[in-house]
């Protein structure tokens, strides 16, 4: 009898455990076969002590599968002990543990004693007082003290307070409040008044973003059970192709424009009819069904040996040839023998993307200067040996066995198989307890940072710095904007001439964002991220004002602590090297900022005197001007000629700013400079 009893739950419960612990799973099942089977009570308890040893940490926690197992478990420990009189004391403290962990869990009264039975009622009704529900309509979420549960007909709740809330989608949620005292038997009826039409989903694939009249409301989850077999079958599909059911609720009356977005898939946007919001009702529409959507990369390099990622996962050596990739974006990274590549890109739908990938800088360290011996020196040179495990932005080369600090460098020089170079030498004292870092580029850029050896992490600040880059653009909307205080989002302070055409208005804040509430620059910036396609905007209570998304320039700070500034010129002239147009004058004017930094303003000027940027709003033609102003008059008395006329010439340019579109405008500090030049 306990074998025919016992092998259809085992089967049932097997099938639903399987796909989240094999291991664990064939070992309650063993549990249950080694008694049912055999009689083995020994083998039977060890086996369920080992379900819940793994499963009891975790407790309520559980998904529901595993919290019957767990409490099956407690069960079936508690039968079993209660057949072993040394045993039998225990058998109370299972049964107390499977009330803590579960109250509504009831125990298999066929399996379980009478004795042991009654002494399980007894225990609960120490604690927990039942209570009968029911529920109109059904399949609504049962909410007990705000913690979801499901709605079951019958349950025990702890002895005190509680507020129980009823809800299903389409109707105004129900609450009630019980007082339950020991021997109470209490009932609760929860009747819903309906408030709204409801639409259910089924969408393949799963994971897509539902958005209804640009509202997000979330995204599918799951895979649909033997509940949509009646709307997937007559598509040809099976019900575990599509997700779980979606509902949609509270749709005011009038027409809705339904959205559903996901990853590698075309947008679908449908139109809900009135019929759909009136008269309430609940109504499931036929799957839907996205299109795939692809784009091609190619990916070449002048340098060999390189291997591409497409955010971290391997697409096979160099060249990859129109490689069919889904729409979205990706952090794309080649990897050289010597160097590396990486970039931001977006697949299109339907388009051709391709990318020459130029390595990253490489940064040769010559050596630890002199044979000075110091204390901590070993473990010191390990860590400078080992830096380039804690690098991302720059390809590492150590030193050569052997060879001196004086060779090395004029190896590299002669090789120029490094971009950087990395010395270090003692600083020189009675005992020795600093060492000084020179970090240069080979056009002669450095600079030097002083550590100490028996530091904790002596090297961690520049790790820190060679791996933090300033970036040269941002996506934008070709506004500038600032917050102001009582605002109530970022306010206009200019907007290009296409955007002034789209409706944008100069002066007034801006209060949505593709339907989101915008508070600040700082908020907006992250949700044009990744964003393909036009962005809606809202001023106030105006109308909607639909803008592309377009890359906006950016300067790279002139004293930024966090940055190295010989590895940030580096990586700008690898950059510039393969850049042409616009993109090549911005890398010019950022390269030119590098070398105000170090006070080379002849070297800015030269760099700036040949650049020209297409663009009058943001980092532009103005800017650069500006800036060729400010290294004249740097360069002394016998330039003052030529800074008024770059002054003058930026003057020109009413929108252009300094730093990225948001900074200060170029023309007030330009007039400012002139009047301090008279």
């Amino acid at each position: 009898m306990r074998l025919r009893r016992f092998l259809p739950l085992a089967l049932l419960l097997g099938l639903s455990l399987g796909a989240q612990d094999p291991a664990l799973r064939d070992t309650f099942l063993q549990a249950k076969a080694l008694w049912a089977t055999q009689g083995d009570r020994e083998g039977a308890t060890a086996r369920f002590e080992k379900v819940v040893e793994a499963l009891a940490p975790r407790g309520a926690s559980l998904e529901a599968d595993w919290l019957a197992a767990l409490c099956e478990s407690y069960n079936w420990l508690a039968v079993l002990d209660d057949r072993s009189a040394p045993n039998r004391p225990r058998a109370q403290t299972r049964l107390q543990a499977l009330i803590d962990l579960n109250p509504d869990f009831d125990v298999d009264r066929a399996l379980t004693s009478q004795r042991l039975a009654t002494l399980f009622d007894r225990l609960k009704a120490e604690k927990y007082a039942p209570v009968k529900l029911s529920y109109a309509p059904e399949g609504g979420k049962l909410l007990v003290d705000g913690r979801p549960g499901p709605p079951l007909a019958r349950k025990f709740l702890p002895f005190g307070t509680h507020k129980l809330t009823y809800t299903r989608p389409g109707f105004a949620p129900a609450e009630l409040s019980l007082e339950l005292a020991p021997r109470d038997a209490k009932t609760a009826d929860f009747k819903l008044v309906r408030v709204s039409s409801t639409v259910t989903l089924y969408v393949q694939p799963s994971g897509a973003e539902v958005l209804v009249d640009g509202r997000s409301l979330g995204r599918t989850q799951g895979k649909a059970g033997p509940e949509a077999a009646s709307v997937a079958v007559p598509l040809g599909l099976r019900p575990e192709d599509l997700s779980e059911a979606f509902v949609i609720s509270e749709l005011g009356p009038g027409k809705h424009k339904l959205e559903l977005r996901a990853p590698c898939f075309r947008t679908k946007v449908l139109e809900m009819g009135e019929g759909l919001a009136t008269p309430w009702a609940d109504h499931t529409l036929e799957p839907i069904r996205l299109e795939s959507s692809k784009g091609t990369l190619t990916v070449t390099s002048a340098w060999a040996g390189g291997e591409l990622f497409l955010s971290g996962q391997s697409q096979g050596p160099l060249p990859v040839t129109q490689l069919p990739v889904c729409s979205g974006a990706y952090d794309l990274l080649v990897r050289f023998p010597a160097g590396g590549f990486s970039q931001r890109i977006t697949v299109e739908d339907g388009k051709a993307l391709s990318v020459e990938a130029r390595p990253k800088p490489r940064l040769a360290f010559l050596g630890l200067e002199g044979e000075a011996d110091f204390t901590g020196r070993a473990r010191f040179l390990a860590q400078l040996e080992g830096l380039g495990d804690r690098l991302q932005q720059v390809a590492f080369l150590p030193a050569r066995p052997g060879e001196g600090t004086g060779e090395a460098l004029a190896r590299v020089k002669a090789s120029r198989e490094a971009e950087l170079v990395l010395l270090a030498t003692p600083v020189p004292d009675k005992v020795i307890h600093q060492v000084e870092l020179r970090l240069a580029t080979l056009e002669g850029e450095e600079e030097r940072l002083v550590v100490k050896p028996l530091e904790q992490d002596p090297l961690g600040p520049l790790a820190t710095r060679l791996n933090t880059l300033p970036v040269i653009h941002e996506p934008g909307l070709g506004l500038s904007l600032l917050d102001l205080p009582g605002e109530p989002g970022p306010w206009v302070l200019a907007a290009s001439e296409p955007a002034q055409k789209a409706g944008i208005q100069p002066g007034k804040a801006l209060t949505q964002v593709n339907g989101k509430p915008i508070s600040s620059v700082q908020a907006l910036r992250p949700l044009l991220e990744g964003v393909r396609g036009p962005v809606t905007l809202v001023q106030g209570g105006g109308a909607s004002v639909t803008l592309p998304i377009q890359t906006e320039a950016l300067e790279i700070p002139l004293s930024a602590p966090d940055l190295c500034y010989p590895a940030v010129l580096a990586h700008l002239r690898l950059q510039y090297a393969g850049a042409r147009g616009d993109e090549a004058n911005l890398i010019r004017l950022n390269l030119a900022l590098g070398h105000m930094h170090f006070r080379a303003f002849d070297k800015a000027i030269d760099l700036l005197r040949d650049a020209r940027l297409s663009t009058v709003a943001g980092v532009s033609q103005g800017t650069l001007d500006y800036h060729t102003g400010i290294c004249f008059l740097r360069l002394g008395a016998a330039y003052q000629a030529e800074a008024v006329q770059a002054f003058r010439q930026a003057l020109k340019y009413p929108q252009a700013t300094l730093l990225g579109p948001d900074g200060p405008l170029v023309a007030p500090l330009a007039r400012q400079a002139l009047e301090d030049l008279k």
